[in-house]
């Protein structure tokens, strides 16, 4: 029997609530099996009121999980996946530049292989732009590099793995390397990866929380590399 949550992190997310939502209703209607799993982490704005008024929350057709306060990306999503009761999760950010479809869609293709081999499945961001490719493309050669793994668009979403595989996290990091984390752990586990080709919309509302900007897009070069640094110290320890 199929059973699938999906986590959605949001943070200050209150002009994107609204399309969010929609999304979700017609995903509710087209997917008995699903479970959504709204997390407000410790936004700022008016994000956790919007929610709250929303008919899919009123009607119970979601589950909320209020964070006070933002301590990472990582922690939010992970309040989220301890609250699933399915036996495959997933992932993805509320921003809409990956619409939730996409998880159902790659769920449903891959039933058969979740259900019978080892693997998670990430997505593979499309058509976007050249300044994106080049820091993904960089990221990922620095942190196969680092970790002596093979690891390509490692925050593209959605993520999808068996709940058994939570069996191999152990302190998950609270920040945005959570992602090369799990791709990490389950190379190290012999998960097989497999790639889901996404649409990569340009954001619509809102804002982006690496920044749009050049100086903002540097800013985030350094914070990536910073986590996988202290990632691989994670690794090294435990």
């Amino acid at each position: 029997m199929k059973s699938l949550s999906i986590v959605i992190p949001c943070f200050n997310e209150e002009d994107n609530i609204s399309s969010l939502f929609d999304n979700l209703e017609t995903l509710k209607k087209s997917y008995e099996y699903l479970e959504i799993i709204v997390v407000d982490n410790g936004s700022t704005d008016d994000s956790l009121h919007k929610i709250q008024l929303h008919k899919l929350y009123k009607n119970k057709l979601i589950k909320l999980v209020i964070v006070e306060k933002n301590i990472g990306y990582g922690n939010g999503i992970m309040e989220g996946v301890y609250r699933s009761t399915s036996k495959y999760i997933s992932w993805c950010h509320a921003d809409l530049q990956t619409p939730p479809q996409y998880v159902c869609d790659a769920f449903e293709k891959n039933f058969d292989k979740l259900e019978n081999e080892k693997i998670i499945i990430k997505g593979k961001r499309l058509n976007r732009d050249i300044f994106d490719q080049i820091f993904t493309f960089g990221m990922s050669i620095i942190a196969s590099l680092i970790f002596g793994k093979k690891l390509t668009d490692i925050n593209a979403q959605p993520k999808i793995f068996s709940k058994n595989f939570l069996s191999f996290f152990k302190n998950p990091p609270n920040d945005f390397s959570l992602d090369i984390y799990l791709m990490v752990v389950a190379i190290q586990n012999h998960y097989k990866i497999i790639e889901y080709p996404v649409r990569w919309d340009e954001r619509v509302a809102g804002e982006a929380k690496g920044g749009g900007s050049i100086k903002a897009k540097l800013r985030l070069i350094i914070q990536t590399l910073k986590c996988i640094i202290a990632l691989k110290k994670k690794f090294k320890t435990s």
